[in-house]
């Protein structure tokens, strides 16, 4: 389990915030974008890998993670070279195809133990970064606040049908911290829910541009990824 969580903390990271907007545009212009975000990828899997640098295991499994999320991204342009082929199933495709790779890992041996107590970080760190349940609560909220701006990019033009060409700046701003706060106010519980209106509210205020459709799905999905995230932490066993 403490493998998946940093493999998927790692995928949510590169795929979402540090998939900048040129990135995306070279990827959709040559395998050399596609490649340099799989690269992208690995080194933020690197960094979460630590414990694991002297494992052969891990560098196979990094050379293949390139090959393989490389080789899908670039099918995945090709199949929409225009405009209107940009559909929301391709992404959710495309994310469950990342997501079941991780799963790969497992049958690697590095997966095994991926604890690190070395020097590389202050050791008041160590202590979060080996701590499954806060990275996967950092996972949640990452993919919530990025993943939602995404999500609601692709409600907006296929189901919405809103003509729209880049992702909502307000979305890539308040919209991801309000959708961050939402996962860890469903980890905290309790009267900490009593904040979720108030989050809402501040979304409608001043916000006239902002359809209220947009603010219930960003509700309803960052409480659902913390809800999972609440069912990870308390069932899973790591």
């Amino acid at each position: 389990m403490a493998a998946l969580a940093r493999l998927f903390l790692a995928h949510v990271v590169a795929d979402f915030p540090l998939q900048f907007d040129g990135v995306f545009a070279w990827k959709k212009r040559s395998y050399a974008g596609c490649l340099a975000h799989s690269v992208i990828h690995a080194a933020m899997t690197v960094l979460f890998f630590l414990g694991r640098l002297r494992s052969y295991s891990f560098w196979a499994y990094i050379i293949l993670l390139i090959a393989v999320h490389s080789y899908q991204d670039y099918t995945k342009v090709n199949l929409w070279k225009n405009p209107e082929d940009d559909k929301i199933s391709y992404f959710l495709i495309d994310q469950f195809l990342h997501v079941a790779f991780i799963f790969i890992a497992l049958l690697f041996p590095f997966s095994s133990d991926v604890a690190y107590y070395g020097r590389l970080l202050p050791a008041e760190w160590l202590i979060l970064y080996n701590d499954t349940a806060f990275l996967n609560i950092l996972s949640g909220a990452l993919l919530a606040g990025w993943g939602g701006v995404v999500l609601l990019y692709y409600m907006d033009k296929s189901v919405y049908k809103v003509e729209i060409d880049e992702l909502n700046r307000f979305e890539r701003s308040y919209g991801v911290i309000e959708r961050a706060l939402v996962v860890i106010i469903v980890m905290k519980s309790g009267l900490w829910y009593l904040l979720m209106p108030c989050l809402f509210l501040l979304r409608l205020s001043g916000m006239r541009r902002q359809p209220l459709y947009r603010g219930i799905i960003s509700l309803v999905f960052s409480s659902l990824v913390g809800f999972c995230v609440y069912l990870v932490n308390t069932y899973a066993a790591f």
